[in-house]
């Protein structure tokens, strides 16, 4: 059964995911790792613009888990 990558909409049979972190939301599949960064990094940005407190608090968290 194939799938539709989240980011680029390839289809692909077997790639990587992210589970969802809301009920009503659904698992997102990605046909590679360049794509799951470039989605990743998409939606990061949107937090920075949008919401500068909650990004800042996520940096934060970001490098104390590269620190230990």
């Amino acid at each position: 059964m194939s799938e539709k990558c989240k980011n680029c909409h390839k289809e692909f049979d077997s790639g990587i995911w992210i589970s969802h972190q809301f009920k009503d939301e659904k698992v997102l599949l990605f046909c590679s790792d360049k794509c799951k960064g470039e989605y990743v990094k998409m939606k990061l940005e949107r937090i920075k613009v949008n919401y500068p407190k909650y990004y800042n608090k996520l940096m934060k968290l970001e490098k104390k888990k590269d620190g230990n």
